[in-house]
């Protein structure tokens, strides 16, 4: 079997374990939290391969910006090359792991991590793009707040595309309300983990504040790749903003 249907199978197999059940869906948002500049697809194959991943990059990346070099046996994280740059159909990336900084003038990223001082900071960012939240609630529950409303803005539209894709799924009997109402909690509930998960939330705190009861009816490649690219895409916007406290402390 080529190298490129074994990928391909992996990213198959992989999406179907994800939403076998809520720890399943959890341990892929770890994951993704870490790796947000990455789109679904690759986020989902990065997990695959190496769901300890903390920063990855190319070989080209790692070598000529950051002046690093990857480490003697390292194994490179196969994704798809969506744009079909390459002959193999595949392009790889390396984990911050498997690299080590060139003397004098190599360099890793600055991998920021949340600090209690941080927090006003990020959520009076948040609010002047998402409006203000209740002043008198907990960190969590702003952030909650701000993915709820996210997630309001744009979940019917993303219920009308599930429409034309749920067939063969457990959403597949559900009429058009029903899809909504898992839509939209699902996507405030994985962007609410993911954002809080990148601030440095423990795991076991997040597993008790956040649940996901519909993620296991999202039980084909099509349903969960329109939930993941979106859950992607939306905690995208959120963790762009973090990344501008980060520059701006």
């Amino acid at each position: 079997m080529r190298k490129y249907d074994m990928i391909s199978a992996l990213a198959e197999y992989t999406a179907k374990e994800l939403v076998r059940n809520e720890e399943s869906w959890r341990a892929y948002l770890n994951t993704a939290s870490r790796l947000y500049k990455y789109p679904f697809k690759e986020q989902l194959l990065i997990y695959a391969q190496r769901p300890d991943a903390t920063a990855c990059a190319s070989i080209d990346i790692w070598n000529e910006k950051m002046h690093c070099w990857v480490n003697k046996g390292a194994k490179g994280i196969a994704l798809i090359d969506e744009d079909g740059n390459t002959y193999s159909g595949l392009k790889y990336v390396f984990d911050i792991s498997d690299v080590h900084k060139a003397r004098r003038i190599g360099r890793f990223p600055h991998l920021w991590e949340m600090r209690e001082e941080h927090a006003e900071a990020v959520l009076d960012r948040l609010e002047r793009i998402y409006g203000e939240t209740d002043a008198e609630a907990g960190f969590t529950e702003r952030i909650r707040e701000i993915a709820g409303r996210i997630a309001e803005d744009c979940y019917k539209e993303l219920a009308a595309d599930m429409e034309y894709i749920k067939e063969g799924s457990f959403l597949e009997e559900l009429d058009e309300l029903n899809v909504e109402v898992r839509l939209r909690e699902t996507l405030a509930d994985s962007i609410s983990y993911t954002v809080l998960k990148r601030c440095g939330m423990p795991e076991s705190i997040l597993t008790e504040e956040i649940n996901f009861p519909y993620i296991h009816e999202f039980n084909t490649v099509e349903t969960l790749a329109q939930l993941g690219s979106n859950v992607s895409d939306l905690s995208k916007l959120s963790d762009g903003t973090l990344w501008e406290v980060k520059t701006a402390l």
